[in-house]
């Protein structure tokens, strides 16, 4: 499924985004949210979340004493978002155009099961541009669904991921699409990897990254 369908089929309904994550990773999610925002979001950091969704980060970072800048390419999330998270900035924006908020600004981005709706030159291209925007000393944290490294683990996932992931879509007109590599990726845009969680049999990971000097 192209993500211009899948955004477009996700436009009219926030709620079922939320709900269909949650299926999805099997509640996982919010735990990570939850981690990130305790974790690695304080009081003055200017962060720019790409694929805010309905908001429930960005609540969680404002909360924090956080300067939040979401961007979500369609307009029914974002007016959840505005909602959900009063005190952040939300435009209207998709994840390639990122450039075009600067260089240098940020001093964390996030992303939450948002690279994984992308094609792979789109990926690749979002983590290129997200290194221009971090500060020096900035960091890039993303949570998304990943292929496990190991041939066994890959079948057993498969087997549990396959029916939820119809279930969700059958309920909800959502999904996601695995990311291949994604540590080697992130080295070839300029990061290394700092720290790192894996969940759901490793299908599931939280990424910390920093720029390399």
């Amino acid at each position: 499924m192209s993500t211009l369908v899948y955004m477009k089929m996700l436009e009219q309904t926030p709620a079922k985004y939320d709900r269909g994550m949650r299926l999805l990773t099997l509640g996982c999610v919010d735990k990570i949210k939850e981690t990130i925002a305790s974790s690695w979001i304080g009081e003055g950091d200017e962060v720019l979340e790409i694929g805010c969704g309905t908001g429930s980060l960005a609540r969680k970072m404002t909360d924090r004493g956080a300067s939040v800048t979401g961007i979500d390419v369609s307009e029914p999330m974002l007016l959840a978002a505005r909602e959900a998270a009063p005190g952040a900035e939300f435009i209207h924006m998709t994840a390639t155009e990122i450039e075009r908020l600067g260089s240098s600004r940020f001093n964390r981005i996030v992303a939450t099961l948002s690279l994984s709706e992308l094609s792979e030159s789109e990926v690749d291209y979002v983590l290129k541009n997200s290194a221009g925007l971090l500060t020096d000393n900035g960091l890039l944290i993303i949570a998304d669904e990943v292929r496990p490294k190991n041939p066994a683990q890959r079948i057993a996932a498969f087997m549990v991921r396959f029916p939820l992931a119809a279930v969700t879509f059958l309920l909800t007109q959502t999904t996601t699409r695995a990311l291949v590599r994604l540590e080697e990726r992130l080295g070839k845009a300029g990061f290394r990897v700092r720290d790192s969680g894996h969940y759901l049999m490793g299908t599931l990971a939280l990424f910390i990254a920093e720029k390399k000097k």
